[in-house]
């Protein structure tokens, strides 16, 4: 994977650009809380930024995957009532 990925962070800029920094942390594409396996072609290189940054929004997704919802009935105030 490190020759694979040039020992280079594999993320690209909105423009298209890749990132030039070395890539020190493996990743992987789908994570396994969301399904992902540790097979090498769901593995890439990251630099520490942009890792954690990745690492970051997928641990918001996963969390709202888990979360139960609860739906109430709206309350009323006594003196409302009819």
């Amino acid at each position: 994977m490190i020759r694979r990925d040039g020992g280079v962070c594999t993320a690209l800029y909105s423009d298209g650009r890749r990132c030039e920094l070395p890539g020190t942390d493996v990743d992987h594409v789908i994570p396994h809380s969301l399904g992902g396996s540790d097979l090498l072609e769901n593995l890439q290189l990251l630099c520490p930024f942009h890792h954690r940054a990745k690492s970051s929004s997928e641990g918001g997704t996963a969390a709202a995957l888990t979360r139960k919802s609860v739906h109430r009935k709206p309350s009323t105030h006594p003196a409302l009532d009819d």
